[in-house]
């Protein structure tokens, strides 16, 4: 399966026209993970959204003051993570880390802003899918 075939089935980007995709496809750099390896960690200010190919992923947090670890989420093939910060800017607000050899697709905040500087479309087409994350948040601390 071509990456841009791959991004078509990725819920954040499954809006996009195939001409988007094809764009996206040919910035997203490709970048394999042991198990093992801390992908993001808690604080850090990268700010790369990560799309996993294969593999899977423990989303965890510290907890305020710093002594013990919630684990939040375990996300596979198909999910993505970091986009809270690819699109604010602000540091990461959890630890991933791969628990099976991971591959990921990779977009970086400043190529993924100049590609919304020359088709803000693709933002529009991505809000569904982040206001439904936001959703299933809220809803799962009711």
């Amino acid at each position: 399966m071509s990456i841009e075939e791959f991004l078509a089935k990725v819920p954040i980007f499954s809006a996009l026209s195939r001409p988007q995709l094809a764009n996206l496809a040919k910035l997203v750099q490709q970048r394999s993970f042991p198990k093992g390896t801390v992908i993001i960690r808690q604080g850090d200010t990268d700010a790369t959204l990560y799309i996993i190919q294969n593999g899977s992923v423990k989303i965890s947090r510290k907890n305020p003051t710093g002594t013990s670890e919630l684990a939040l989420a375990t996300i596979g093939n198909g999910d993505f993570f970091g986009e809270m910060t690819l699109l604010d800017g602000s540091p990461r607000s959890a630890t991933v880390t791969a628990i099976e050899p991971t591959d990921c697709l990779m977009l970086t905040r400043w190529v993924f802003y100049s590609t919304l500087r020359s088709d803000p479309e693709i933002a529009v087409a991505m809000l569904p899918t982040l206001s439904q994350r936001i959703r299933n948040v809220d809803d799962s601390v009711r």
